[in-house]
C-alpha cells in the first residue's frame, strides 16, 4: 500500500451496508450462530433492551473491512492489519451502517486511523482504531 497518497486528517473512502433480517439469517447459516438475539424475530420483539433482533458483531464491522480492502486494493485485509474496537450500540435490521476512517498517524508501511461505524443518523455503533498495513 502506498501511504504517500494519504495525510494525517484525511478521511478514507467510506463503505456502507444495509442490514436486513435476511442478511442476519444468512450469516447465522454461515457461522452457525443461531443465538435468539439474532434470529428469533418474534421472541425478541418485546425485548426490554433491544426491542428486536440485532446483527452479529462481525456484520457490524463489515463496512470497515470493505474500506480497508479498498485502500489496500485487496479482497481481504492484508496480513498485519489490526482492528481494535468497542461495540457502542446494537445494529438492528433496517439500519444502514457506514465506516468512517480518519488518518491519525502515518508510518512507513501503514496508516493508523480512528475508526467509527455509524448508523444512518450518524450515531456510533462501533468505535476504535485500525492500523492498515
Amino acid at each position: 500500500m502506498d501511504t504517500a497518497r494519504f495525510n494525517v486528517g484525511d478521511t478514507l473512502p467510506s463503505k456502507t451496508l444495509a442490514v436486513t433480517q435476511a442478511l442476519i439469517n444468512d450469516y447465522a447459516d454461515i457461522c452457525g450462530d443461531y443465538n435468539t438475539l439474532h434470529v428469533d424475530v418474534e421472541g425478541m420483539k418485546n425485548h426490554p433492551l433491544f426491542g428486536g433482533t440485532i446483527a452479529h458483531g462481525t456484520i457490524n464491522v463489515e463496512p470497515v473491512l470493505q474500506a480497508i480492502c479498498t485502500v489496500q486494493g485487496t479482497r481481504w485485509p492484508s496480513a498485519g492489519t489490526k482492528i481494535d474496537l468497542q461495540f457502542r450500540a446494537p445494529v438492528k435490521p433496517g439500519m444502514t451502517i457506514s465506516s468512517v476512517l480518519v488518518v491519525k498517524e502515518k508510518k512507513a508501511d501503514s496508516l493508523v486511523c480512528d475508526m467509527t461505524i455509524q448508523d444512518q443518523n450518524g450515531s456510533p455503533c462501533v468505535k476504535g482504531t485500525v492500523e492498515i498495513k
